[in-house]
């Protein structure tokens, strides 16, 4: 009850949050966990009689609330009703989502290329095409790449090998 009244949204969007929360990427929730911490200090300082644990519950809700106006803002297609700064804020979060997603395929590629010597084996070994390694990698290793970053991997390294060969 006293969540509600700090948050001032009822239990169900409350939950609907923290599924929010649940499945965001660890790098994001490290982010709305620093929002988090700062408003629990904001939020003490209002509410000194209420318990932390009950405050910080509050903030995490409040946290995830902002982080999905915030992205909402990013998904907004018409501009024209924003303020320039408002503007500069989306493009600045448009500009890390983007570098963040190139972050995740270049780590993709690291992952593939611990598992180079099984992609090598069934491609010159067994001639399975790029999409059966793509389901072989996620079926028995665990690790989910597309069959196009395999064959633009192996195409460099083909290349690479010719060079130096």
């Amino acid at each position: 009850m006293q969540v509600e009244k700090i948050v001032k949204i009822n239990e169900d969007e409350q939950n609907a949050l923290l599924r929010i929360f649940s499945r965001l990427p660890t790098n994001e929730k490290i982010e709305v966990m620093a929002d988090h911490r700062k408003l629990v200090y904001k939020l003490k300082q209002m509410h000194d009689e209420i318990s932390v644990s009950i405050l910080s519950y509050a903030a995490l809700i409040m946290a995830v609330q902002v982080y999905k106006t915030n992205q909402d803002k990013l998904n907004r297609l018409n501009i024209s009703d924003l303020s320039l700064n408002e503007i500069r804020e989306i493009t600045a979060m448009r500009t890390k989502l983007f570098l963040q997603k190139q972050f995740r395929r270049q780590s993709k590629r690291e992952y593939l290329l611990n598992y180079w010597s099984v992609v090598r084996t069934l491609k010159i070994d067994e001639q399975v095409s790029f999409r059966k390694i793509a389901i072989y990698l996620k079926k028995y290793h665990k690790l989910d790449v597309s069959y196009s970053l395999i064959a633009k991997t192996w195409t460099e390294i083909e290349k690479k090998d010719k060079e130096n060969g």
